[in-house]
């Protein structure tokens, strides 16, 4: 594996530090492991979309309701 050195503030060295999972994992591990948790994997589906779609079309007709009404309609 080719490795380039790199330029980080000592703060973030620390926090880097922090991340491990273990005493020799290295820094380029903890950097991809910290990536690839912030990658979706799952596509959002068809109907979620079309939820999220509807949602704000409610928002943009200003069909919507107060919390506190809709926790008084819900029992909540």
């Amino acid at each position: 594996m080719e490795s380039i050195p790199i330029r980080i503030r000592k703060e973030t060295k620390e926090s880097l530090t922090k991340f491990r999972t273990h005493p020799r994992e290295t820094y380029d591990e903890v950097i991809s492991r910290l990536m690839s948790s912030q990658t979706d994997r799952e596509p959002v589906s068809e109907d979620t979309l079309k939820a999220i779609e509807e949602g704000l079309a409610d928002i943009r007709n200003k069909k919507t309701r107060e919390l506190n009404e809709f926790c008084d309609a819900h029992g909540v």
